[in-house]
């Protein structure tokens, strides 16, 4: 397994997020699309900056795809299999985050998450990472909800009146 990721060239992954680019440009599209992509008397309708940032997303895997296609980088994508270790150290906690985003919300996701990554992958000590994973959702519940007065997802502690994040 590791002697295939090995010989991954640095075009064929950029083919691959260039093909997944693409296809959320195109979900996107349609969303955009469905909410209006115009101009109304109050200025931008919902759909409008939506509509302009896929645009610039696919427009930029398209030149992407084209510059790779006229001059393709054959270099391996990993050098050596350290980094492919690297790589499912950094994704892991992601998808870990992802999974709970759902039931946790935003704030303790990220609290969590940037906690677990500060000892884990960081090697910060324990109480450096408790640190982080207070600090930061706090910071970004004040910032975010007071401060901004953005509304973010909550987590099932602030639905059932447990928590106020």
């Amino acid at each position: 397994m590791t002697s295939f990721l090995l010989r991954i060239t640095n075009a064929t992954m950029e083919y691959v997020v260039c093909a997944l680019l693409l296809g959320m440009g195109v979900i996107l599209f349609q969303e955009a699309l469905r909410l209006g992509p115009g101009w109304g008397w109050s200025g931008p309708e919902p759909g409008f900056f939506p509509f302009v940032m896929t645009l610039m997303m696919t427009g930029g895997a398209l030149v992407t795809v084209y510059l790779n296609w006229r001059k393709p980088d054959h270099r391996p994508f990993f050098e050596v299999s350290q980094e492919i270790v690297d790589l499912v150290k950094v994704a892991t906690p992601i998808l870990g985050a992802l999974l709970i985003l759902r039931y946790a919300g935003i704030y303790i996701t990220a609290g969590l998450y940037i906690g677990f990554f500060m000892v884990w992958y960081g090697k910060f000590k324990w109480y450096w990472g408790l640190v982080g994973m207070i600090a930061l959702p706090l910071v970004l519940w004040a910032v975010l909800t007071k401060g901004f007065n953005i509304p973010m997802p909550m987590s099932m502690f602030y639905r059932t009146g447990q928590l106020p994040i």
